[in-house]
């Protein structure tokens, strides 16, 4: 596989011209050969709107007099950015975590951050993550996102869950797994179209529902397979706010629980925090009939919406799921050190089941249990698993004993 810079562009952003010298002698060295110079954000806009089918890589200052950085990544976001982006400054770090948290919010694909004066090392170091599949963009997605493509997947069966842990910090043994949606039907080149691709066009294609329903049915089906084989495990469904907002959901998801045999208890249904305020009085009815029925509900990605506490006042959440972000940047920063503990501490005082998501290494895994979180997930553990390569490793762990 040819690598970016065999052929594709990189544009430079900077006012100050010995910086753009720096930098662009550094990318050569590292083989990139094709590069922009732009002294400033409407120079750098003008450069991209003429060569956006070639440009791989953006490499932009933050601080620039008439367009910072910051308003640049507002202008590159609107125009659906798909180069990666590697942000450069010599401010505060807490400018920099905030500069890169408007990035993501901006879905835009962040390679990192480099501080002035950048090293070659530094650079070379951020430049590799472009040959790692979680940073390769996929180009020309319209047809296989298609609204036609995609119902005609729903009706084959090719969307499928994928299960990942959720292990308890007191015992280390799992204790449900979470159920992701994936399209190995997608495949192209190797490489599926990720949920963060066709989750937005599917709703766009007024399609939730579909998805729901047939994600719901395929894992409580693979939960009646491994109760036959005496695995007894919860799973968690995630449940759109598009479909939270179907008044006939609650009977239509404990219909398919009962025609397999199986109990409401046996599932928990995690609702993302951000979306909740969205016609609110609907998904309070719909949220608190599934909890009458006896499913467990869970606020996902706690610490990320806008209206976290009145969620928990309101509706009967019996879990908090703590976004990873906060469990990725506890280690390196005091502000998400601060907001994971006092939301580990809000759950736990609240009777709530606290889970730590994006736990990847035994540090992180240390603090979450000290923090007071019951379970964790992430791939320190597992990565997401079709289902008979997570039927193996759940029968793996209960040889464990």
């Amino acid at each position: 596989m040819p690598h970016p810079r065999d052929n594709g562009k990189v544009l430079v952003v900077d006012d100050d011209s010995f910086q753009l010298e720096v930098l662009g002698q550094q990318l050569q060295s590292l083989g990139w050969s094709h590069v922009l110079y732009a002294a400033s954000g409407e120079a750098a806009l003008q450069l991209y709107d003429q060569h956006q089918l070639d440009i791989q890589l953006i490499l932009s200052d933050l601080s620039m007099p008439d367009m910072d950085g910051l308003v640049l990544m507002r202008h590159f976001a609107q125009r659906h950015l798909d180069a990666a982006i590697i942000l450069i400054s010599g401010v505060s770090d807490e400018i920099l975590n905030s500069a890169a948290g408007l990035a993501s919010a901006h879905n835009l694909n962040l390679l990192g951050v480099l501080a002035k004066p950048s090293t070659m090392e530094s650079l070379e170091a951020l430049l590799l993550k472009l040959n790692t599949p979680s940073a390769t963009r996929q180009r020309n997605h319209a047809a296989a996102l298609s609204p036609e493509r995609l119902r005609t997947a729903l009706s084959q069966g090719e969307f499928v869950p994928w299960y990942q842990p959720k292990m308890s910090v007191k015992t280390g043994r799992p204790q449900a797994v979470e159920a992701l949606a994936r399209w190995p039907g997608s495949m192209a080149g190797g490489a599926m179209v990720g949920p963060g691709h066709f989750i937005p066009a599917i709703e766009g294609a007024d399609l939730s529902d579909a998805l729901f329903y047939a994600m719901a049915s395929q894992v409580v089906a693979d939960m009646k397979r491994w109760r036959g084989q005496g695995l007894e495990i919860k799973a968690a469904i995630n449940l759109s706010m598009d479909s939270a907002l179907n008044l006939d959901m609650p009977e239509a998801l404990h219909q398919i629980v009962v025609d397999h045999g199986l109990q409401a208890h046996d599932f928990i249904i995690e609702v993302t925090e951000s979306r909740l305020m969205v016609q609110r009085s609907l998904a309070m009815e719909s949220l608190t009939r599934l909890s009458l029925m006896g499913f467990k509900l869970s606020i996902d990605d706690f610490g990320t919406g806008y209206s976290s506490l009145v969620q928990l006042v309101d509706l009967p959440f019996r879990e908090l799921k703590i976004d990873g972000s906060f469990v990725q940047r506890a280690l390196l920063e005091e502000k998400a050190r601060t907001i994971l503990r006092i939301a580990a501490s809000l759950g736990n005082n609240l009777k709530m089941a606290v889970t730590a998501e994006g736990v990847e290494t035994a540090e992180q895994l240390q603090y979450v249990k000290e923090c007071g979180c019951d379970t964790v997930q992430g791939y320190f553990f597992a990565r997401p698993m079709p289902f008979e390569a997570c039927t193996q490793w759940l029968h793996e762990e209960a040889r464990k004993g």
